[in-house]
C-alpha cells in the first residue's frame, strides 16, 4: 500500500536519504557535569575531566560516549574528556607506564560502541574540533571530532568542499579512519581516507608522529582504512578540498516495493550513463503516511534520491535529465524533479527523522545491487521494527590503493539500519539483521568497517580487509604497540 506523501514529509523523508546510517540525530559532544575525582594521578597529568568508575557521574559519561541507545555492557575504569593534544599524549604514556589498556572516542556515532571497551582508560576527544582552511593550497587541518557537517560549512565559505559524512553530526576522525563514503566521493577521489595527506598520530609511548607519504608511511598507510581497530590516536589530519559545486540539484521517485524489480533494472541502465558526479541512493522503508491499521507488510516503498552536484543549474538538470526519462520515473507513483538545494539544506536537520532509539548496522559491497535488494523484498516485508531501512549507494568508483589499508569495495554499497525502541525487541532485530546478512552474503564482496554490526558478528570485521592487508595490520600492530596499549578490534585480541 502507497500513500500520497505530502510535500513536507517527502523532503524530510529525502533528507533522511542522506543519513548513511544515522537515523538519529544527537548532540556528540559529551554530557559532562563537571570535573571527576582523582585516580592514579591522571587529574595531574591532564587539564581534561576524569570520572572514574564507582563516581556518582560515572554512568551519566558512559551513556554519553555512544549516540544512540542501545549501550553496550562495557565499562572503561577511567573516561578523560581532552583539552588538548598534550592531555592525549599524557593520558596515553599513562596508561603504557601502568599496564592500562586505551580506548578513543570521537563522536559515538559507529553502532557498536566501539571506543567503550571494559577496563583501562577511554579518552574522549569530543573538544578538539578545530579547523583551518588554507584556500590557496586548497587544504584544511582538522582535528578528529570536527562533524562532517561544521567541515564543509568552513570550506564553503572558501569556495571549497570535502567528500564528509552524510551524517552532519558524524566527526570525521572515526569516519576517515575507516575510510568515508561521503557526499559526491566517486568525483572526489573515491572513499574519503584516499583525500588524507598527513596524520598527526600519538603512539603508545605517548610521542607524536606525523604519519604522511614521506614520513612513516607504513603508519600512513594504516590510517587510510583502519577503523575502529587503529594502534593509535590521531589528534590532527591534513585533508585535501576540492571545488565547491555551485549547483546542487535534487529529484526524487517513491514506488511500490512490489515494484522494485522494475525500479532496478532502471537503475542499472542509469548507473552506466550517469554523470560521477550524480549520486544515486535507494532507499528500502515504511510509508511514513500507511495508516496506523496498514499490516507492515503492505506498508513498504521503494524511495530514489538522486543529487547531481553540478557547475551550473543547466548542467544539474541534464544530469538530471535521463532519470526524468527512464522507467524508474514511469514506475514511480510520486516524483519530485529538479529541486535547487545545497549543502546547507541537505544538512538541514528539519529534513530528517530526529528521533532516537536502539540501533544496529551493517552492510555488504556488491557489484549486483539489483539482485541483492531483489533477496530482500519478502523477508524486509517482515522487518520487526517499522524504522528501519536498507539503503543502497549505486555507483561508488571502487577504487583501491597501495598507499591504503582501506582495501574492500564493489560498484555498489548495502546497508541495513535497525532503529527501534525498546530493548525487550533486541532478539527480533538481531535476528533479522542476522537473516538479511545471510540473504547478502552470495551477493558480498566485502564489507566496510565503518559500519559492521562488530559486537554480534565479530567475524564480519576481517571481511572488511583484503587478507594481505590484514597481515600487515597485525605486523604494523605489533611494531607500533608491542605492549598491546591499545584495543583492537571488537571480538580480537
Amino acid at each position: 500500500m502507497l500513500t500520497d506523501p505530502s510535500r513536507r514529509d517527502v523532503l524530510r523523508q529525502f533528507g533522511a536519504l542522506g543519513i548513511s546510517g544515522a537515523i538519529g540525530q544527537l548532540y556528540s559532544g559529551s554530557l559532562f557535569a563537571g570535573p571527576g575525582g582523582a585516580t592514579g594521578g591522571l587529574e595531574r597529568l591532564v587539564a581534561g575531566e576524569v570520572v572514574n568508575r564507582g563516581d556518582g557521574q560515572y554512568e551519566a559519561w558512559r551513556n554519553s560516549m555512544v549516540w544512540h541507545l542501545r549501550k553496550p555492557e562495557r565499562y572503561p575504569d577511567t573516561i578523560i574528556r581532552a583539552h588538548s593534544e598534550q592531555d592525549v599524549s599524557s593520558a596515553v604514556k599513562h596508561a603504557t607506564d601502568n599496564g592500562l589498556k586505551v580506548s578513543a572516542r570521537s563522536s559515538g556515532h559507529n553502532s557498536t560502541g566501539a571506543a567503550l571497551r571494559d577496563g583501562g582508560i577511554l579518552i574522549d576527544l569530543a573538544l578538539l574540533r578545530d579547523v583551518e582552511i588554507d584556500a590557496d593550497r586548497k587544504t584544511a587541518r582538522i582535528q578528529p571530532a570536527l562533524w562532517s557537517e561544521q567541515l564543509v560549512r568552513e570550506a564553503g565559505k572558501h569556495g571549497l568542499a570535502f567528500p564528509a559524512a552524510h551524517c552532519p553530526t558524524v566527526a570525521l576522525g572515526g569516519y576517515l579512519l575507516g575510510g568515508g563514503a561521503g557526499w559526491n566521493h566517486a568525483h572526489w577521489g573515491s572513499v574519503a581516507c584516499y583525500s588524507i595527506k598527513s596524520a598527526d598520530v600519538i603512539l603508545a609511548d605517548g610521542r607524536k608522529v606525523t604519519a604522511s607519504a614521506d614520513s612513516y608511511p607504513d603508519l600512513y598507510w594504516a590510517v587510510r582504512g583502519v577503523g575502529p581497530g587503529f594502534f593509535g590516536i590521531v589528534t590532527e589530519l591534513e585533508l585535501q578540498l576540492y571545488p565547491l559545486p555551485q549547483a546542487i540539484y535534487t529529484s526524487m521517485y517513491i514506488s511500490p516495493i512490489d515494484n522494485l524489480q522494475t525500479v532496478v533494472a532502471a537503475l542499472d541502465k542509469l548507473n552506466q550513463i550517469k554523470d560521477e558526479r550524480v549520486e544515486i541512493l535507494l532507499l528500502l522503508m515504511h510509508d511514513p503516511q500507511a495508516p496506523e491499521n496498514t499490516p507492515p507488510t503492505e506498508a513498504k516503498i521503494c524511495m530514489v534520491g538522486v543529487n547531481a552536484f553540478a557547475d551550473t543549474e543547466k548542467d544539474a538538470k541534464a544530469m538530471l535529465a535521463p532519470f526524468a526519462d527512464s522507467e524508474l520515473a514511469s514506475a514511480s507513483v510520486f516524483r519530485l524533479e529538479d529541486q535547487p538545494s545545497s549543502f546547507a539544506k541537505l544538512y538541514n536537520p528539519e529534513n530528517v527523522d530526529t528521533s532516537i532509539g536502539r540501533y544496529a548496522v551493517d552492510n555488504v559491497w556488491t557489484d549486483d545491487p539489483g539482485q541483492a535488494l531483489l533477496s530482500l523484498v519478502e523477508h524486509f516485508k517482515k522487518t520487526p521494527s517499522p524504522r528501519t531501512h536498507v539503503l543502497c549507494s549505486y555507483g561508488v568508483k571502487p577504487e583501491l590503493r597501495e598507499d591504503a589499508c582501506f582495501s574492500r569495495i564493489a560498484n555498489h554499497y548495502v546497508a541495513s539500519y535497525l532503529l527501534w525502541n525498546d530493548a525487550e525487541n533486541d532478539g527480533a532485530n538481531h535476528a533479522w539483521l542476522k537473516q538479511t546478512n545471510d540473504l547478502l552474503e552470495p551477493f558480498s564482496k566485502g564489507t566496510y568497517i565503518n559500519e559492521t554490526e562488530a559486537t554480534l558478528f565479530p567475524e564480519r570485521v576481517k571481511s572488511s580487509f583484503s587478507e594481505d592487508s590484514w597481515k600487515r595490520l597485525a605486523e604494523l600492530r605489533k611494531k607500533y604497540d608491542p605492549g598491546k596499549v591499545f584495543h583492537t578490534y571488537i571480538g580480537y585480541s
